[in-house]
């Protein structure tokens, strides 16, 4: 594991949690998510069938809003009410304490006591609505050396079509030399501005491009996808080049999964809390 984790930036891990724990967190978020329209009237929730309203109105808090310069509706404030209270409810505190996601990365990492930050987001992708755009992680994490691994954890069944998670092949060499470059480039701005991914010198809302056909094309390596089954647990590295396809999944499911990010306490590491990471 640790050999493929160091050759391709990531490492897959099929079955890493319990499954139950994973769909019992699935139908709380969806029941909590319910007055936000966010639902098809009268479907079971922990299926998470779209109402097919305006899916611009349920993009995530973040970078994406910020792009589009969303002004948000009553609708839209109460979904966004919803969405981050959901972040601090206990059926979300609970699945973050996941022993088994604690004790493998306790395993893999030889970390004896893994420390979460607390900057996660749960992501709920409706069909067609906007995909994440290409970027990686250490551009939100400046404030400290790249320490950390990302869990990226599907809360159900994500098919193909549903477009989840994919990573420019190998791209760990990319992510370092652009974050040269922008280092490089950062010695006019004052510490503050340095560690902000929205500094001037970044694209318009952090990302490093929202053609991400074209990205890989540019770079000559090809985009890695798969179909994620709930106790999936997909880890990779600070530079791992990374974004999300878009949500085409042929029953109208919306494509749940959260992004946690370990570190170990004992050694430094980026602690400054952000509100828009992507």
């Amino acid at each position: 594991m640790h050999e493929r984790f160091e050759r391709d930036g990531y490492l897959f891990v099929k079955g890493c949690i319990p499954k139950k724990a994973l769909l019992q967190c699935r139908e709380a978020y969806f029941h909590h998510m319910t007055p936000s329209g966010l639902l098809k009237e009268g479907s079971n929730p922990i299926d998470g069938t779209f109402s097919h309203k305006d899916s611009r109105k349920f993009l995530p808090p973040g970078n994406l809003r910020r792009l589009f310069r969303l002004k948000d509706d009553e609708e839209s404030e109460k979904y966004l009410d919803l969405m981050l209270s959901a972040h601090e409810a206990p059926f979300y505190l609970h699945y973050c304490e996941t022993p088994e996601l604690r004790a493998f990365i306790t395993r893999f990492m030889n970390w004896e006591k893994p420390h979460m930050l607390q900057r996660t987001m749960i992501r709920a992708f409706v069909p067609n609505s906007e995909l994440t755009p290409v970027h990686f992680d250490q551009m939100y994490l400046r404030a400290g050396p790249p320490t950390s691994i990302a869990a990226w954890v599907p809360i159900g069944d994500i098919s193909l079509e549903a477009g989840g998670l994919m990573y420019l092949e190998k791209s760990t060499d990319i992510g370092q030399k652009t974050e040269a470059d922008f280092a490089a480039s950062a010695h006019n701005l004052s510490d503050e501005e340095r560690v902000s991914a929205l500094n001037k010198n970044m694209n318009d809302g952090g990302f490093l491009s929202r053609d991400i056909v074209a990205y890989g094309k540019e770079a000559r390596r090809k985009w890695l996808i798969a179909e994620y089954e709930a106790g999936d647990v997909i880890f990779h590295n600070p530079w791992m080049m990374h974004a999300s396809c878009k949500n085409k999944d042929p029953n109208d499911r919306i494509r749940l999964a959260t992004d946690l990010r370990f570190v170990d306490p004992e050694k430094p590491y980026d602690n400054v809390s952000y509100v828009l990471d992507p």
